[in-house]
Formats: C-alpha cells, sequence, structure tokens
C-alpha cells in the first residue's frame, strides 16, 4: 500500500518472481470482492482527461457549464483509463493527507506495490508507469465564464457622473482562472540487467503540489472505486463519477432535466463543423453508457431516457457512496487519517 512519508529518499528494487505474480493476481481477486471507496476531484466530473492517447503536449475541453479545461505536458498529456485511476489515487493521498495545502509525499516500495493499491494486474505496470510520466511537470488549467443579470444600481460606482445609468438590469459576465501543478516531482530507479528486456522499477515517490492537493481536499468527491476501475469505457468512468457528484445536489421531488446538446457536449463533444450524424452517433453511445451503469453498477440510479432522443431526466437517487462510508475501505486504507 501507498504510505506518507517525510525525509525517505532511497531507493531499492523489486522482486521480480514469477511466485509474487501468482500472488498478486490472487490478492486481487480477494480485493475485488470488496467495496472500495476514493475521491476524484469534482471539477474532473465536469470535465476530463482525453479518451485515448492524442500524442500531444496540450489538450482543451469545453464543458457544458461554461468550464474549459486545458491540460498541458511537457511530454504528453494523461489520458485513457489508467490516466483517471492514477488520477484518483492521487487525489484519495491528498484528501487523506492531514496537512492542508501543504505537498504530499507518497512512496510505494515497487511498481506492484502501487498496482496492488489500484487493483490492477502487474501486467499493467507499463501503462501505469506511462501515465506517471505523462503527470510528471503536466499542469491543469481552468477556466469558466459566468453570465449573470443583475440591477445596474448595484454597479453604479463604475459610471461617471456624465453617465447615464442603465434603468434595467444590465449583463454581468465573470471570468475565473487558475493553473494547477498536479506533481512537483517524482522519483524512481530502473534496473536493468542483461537478462531482461525492460527495466524493472525499484523504489519510487511521488511529491504532490500543494495547490494540488489542496485543491483536491476541498473538491474530493468520493466513488466507488471497485466501481469506476471495473467500467473499461473512460467515457463511462466519466459518466459514472458524474452522476455521483451530480447526485449530490439533486433535491428529492425536484428532477432535472439534462438536454441531449449539453451531454454531447459535456462528455463526447464534436468540432463546430462537423457532421450532424457524429453527434447522434456520440449521444447514442452515451445512452448506451448510462443503460450500462444502470444494470451494472448504479441500480439505485434513478434516471428516465427520453424516448425520442431529447436528453434525460435525473431524480435523487440513493448515494452509492458517501464520505466516511462504512460499507467501503479506503483504497490507501494506510494511511493516516
Amino acid at each position: 500500500m501507498g504510505k506518507k512519508i517525510e525525509n525517505k529518499t532511497n531507493l531499492i528494487p523489486i522482486d521480480n518472481s514469477d511466485n509474487e505474480l501468482f500472488e498478486s493476481l490472487n490478492e486481487i481477486k480477494a480485493q475485488n470482492s470488496k467495496k472500495s471507496l476514493s475521491y476524484i476531484p469534482s471539477f474532473f466530473t465536469t470535465a476530463s482527461l482525453p479518451f485515448k492517447n492524442i500524442n500531444r503536449t496540450e489538450f482543451i475541453r469545453k464543458a457544458s457549464n461554461g468550464i474549459s479545461l486545458i491540460l498541458n505536458s511537457p511530454k504528453n498529456v494523461p489520458f485513457g483509463k489508467y490516466g483517471r485511476l492514477l488520477l484518483s489515487v492521487f487525489t484519495t493521498h491528498a484528501v487523506l493527507s492531514k496537512e492542508r495545502n501543504m505537498p504530499v509525499i507518497i512512496e510505494f516500495d515497487s511498481m506492484s506495490q502501487l498496482l496492488k493499491e489500484m487493483q490492477l494486474p502487474r501486467q499493467r505496470g507499463k501503462d501505469i508507469q506511462e501515465q506517471l510520466e505523462c503527470f510528471t511537470r503536466a499542469t491543469f488549467s481552468f477556466e469558466q465564464k459566468i453570465e449573470e443579470q443583475k440591477q445596474a444600481y448595484l454597479f453604479k460606482d463604475l459610471y461617471q457622473h456624465s453617465e447615464k445609468l442603465p434603468k434595467g438590469d444590465v449583463t454581468v459576465r465573470t471570468t475565473s482562472t487558475g493553473t494547477i501543478l498536479f506533481t512537483e516531482g517524482v522519483q524512481y530507479q530502473e534496473i536493468i540487467d542483461e537478462d531482461s528486456k525492460n527495466p524493472r522499477i525499484g523504489k519510487f515517490k511521488i511529491v504532490l503540489s500543494g495547490s494540488f492537493a489542496g485543491f483536491c481536499q476541498q473538491h474530493g468527491v468520493p466513488i466507488n472505486y471497485s466501481v469506476y476501475k471495473d467500467i473499461t469505457s473512460p467515457v463511462g468512468k466519466d459518466i459514472y463519477a458524474w452522476l455521483v457528484y451530480r447526485n449530490n445536489g439533486l433535491v428529492e421531488g425536484k428532477p432535472v432535466f439534462i438536454p441531449r446538446d449539453k451531454l454531447v457536449e459535456q462528455f463526447m463533444p464534436v468540432g463546430e463543423n462537423s457532421d450532424p450524424k457524429i453527434a447522434n452517433v456520440n449521444y447514442s453511445r452515451i445512452v448506451t453508457q448510462l443503460k450500462e451503469i444502470k444494470a451494472k453498477y448504479y441500480p439505485e440510479l434513478k434516471v428516465e431516457i427520453d424516448k425520442s432522443g431529447n436528453g434525460i431526466t435525473l431524480h435523487k437517487s440513493p448515494a452509492p457512496v458517501l464520505k466516511d462510508d462504512v460499507r467501503y475501505a479506503l483504497i490507501s486504507s494506510t494511511l493516516g487519517m
């Protein structure tokens, strides 16, 4: 399991024996029978990582609520289902840290230990290492533009004496931006020998930035990690996390209708000049994921899918997981609370 440390920098190689492989697989099977709790930043439930490797150093996604996400990384932006799982692990360690708005140091004795925490087989080590490299020195920026109608007299100080104050309402457009570094540093050692085709990863540590830790501590959403991991589609993971987060704001007896175009814009956006058929296909995929989530992963979900294809209606549903939920064990259970 991962653990928070203070000043521990020595690196040691892992034991890469076949026995460890089988033991690891058996442990994963045992873990899968339990429910696991993790966290994800609420911001990433409305705009998330690219679904696949785009081989670019910048990625921009606009969410339907006026928020834009901008990812930047010196090599390649994090992506896909493993990028999302690693982001959840980072967030969980940050939320559990006793110190607020301070860098969080997490250490693993080996790559297999991180994989154990993530409930993944050791064959996925290369994929997780790739995502670690993507997150190294990566940043995410957000921009949100909100327009509101307010009475003009509230802004009378902005008008000169010679100017006539509008009688009615004025439009107030508020733009908020921010840039946050995911990690301040990643340290690991590669052990290379003549008999191995690939280097072995020894003991390593990750330093989450104080700004990222503080962001997670203020905006961490608890999710069922076991479910989040088992959903194979990246867009399915995004929809599930959004449903959990969105449900927290719903009120019993006051359903909310989400239009079709807003769902497409948030989860599977299309270009401005794209064929309209692409939007139809993307909406169909979103609906398919919704049905699968309700059938397999969130049976308590109360959602109505409009038969005419106009959108969905969300009703207040039983929460699948709550903060400090006794039904769940934290994926990083060895961390101090």
